[in-house]
């Protein structure tokens, strides 16, 4: 691992991927500047003005009566608050990082292809179909709205809410880099053999190191694309071995 962290330095500090690595830097900054100034301060602060006072007159009260007598009470109030700054600052972190990754993942075939070049000069058979990928995706995508689910009821809960509200971002986080970094770096089969696996304790590991990493402001938005590179250069590691053994 430290051997692949040092490889994976010494790529990424290069003119080459400094200069992509800035890319996905400034996309995020100007797409959540963008939405910022048009319409999410309004928002923003329609709801810390309700959180903070406990006037919530934008909600149909004949709607929701329920929910209009329960933002009464002093308590709630005081839970709401909380979780608005907390929630809210968290989200606008996590949206950060995923547009971040997003971009990150357009550059990922420029990555694995420099690296193999670079380091491992393996052959690819065959190449995972595209709408295979998506579909993938898709599905990890409804995984992750179901396991969010079911974590909204712990947000609720002091102390425990810091943690579950990080499980589902952190299962969307690992599995689009699996996905991405997989279906750039191996063929066909073996990216099927790979995701099945998860890619390795090895590549669980880094992202989860990395995940923590991304809840630093700034440090998720410049760093993921040597994220990419130290998750490709681990695959690639693994199959240089595999093929040696055969």
């Amino acid at each position: 691992m430290i051997g692949i962290f040092r490889l994976s330095l010494k790529d990424f500090l290069t003119r080459k991927f400094i200069l992509l690595s800035i890319l996905p830097f400034l996309v995020a900054v100007v797409l959540l500047g963008g939405f910022m100034i048009f319409g999410g301060k309004e928002l923003f602060d329609t709801l810390s003005l309700g959180a903070q006072s406990g006037d919530f007159s934008f909600l149909d009260e004949s709607e929701y009566p329920w929910l209009a007598k329960a933002l009464t009470f002093g308590l709630t109030k005081w839970i709401i608050s909380a979780l608005f700054y907390v929630a809210g600052t968290f989200l606008v972190l996590m949206l950060s990082v995923f547009i971040a990754l997003g971009v990150a993942g357009f550059l990922t075939p420029i990555v694995a292809k420099e690296l193999n070049l670079r380091h491992y000069n393996l052959v690819k058979e065959s190449e995972p179909s595209f709408w295979r990928v998506m579909k993938l995706m898709g599905i990890e995508l409804v995984k992750f709205i179901v396991i969010l689910l079911i974590c909204l009821p712990l947000l609720f809960i002091p102390v425990i809410n810091l943690f579950a509200i990080n499980i589902p971002f952190f299962y969307l986080y690992y599995k689009f880099l699996l996905v991405d970094v997989a279906s750039n770096a191996l063929d066909k089969t073996k990216f099927e053999l790979a995701y099945k696996k998860g890619g390795g304790y090895g590549f669980i590991f880094a992202c989860i190191v990395f995940y923590i990493l991304c809840l630093v402001p700034f440090v998720g938005l410049f760093f993921q694309l040597f994220f990419v590179i130290y998750l490709t250069h681990i695959l690639y590691s693994k199959e240089r071995k595999n093929s040696l053994k055969y």
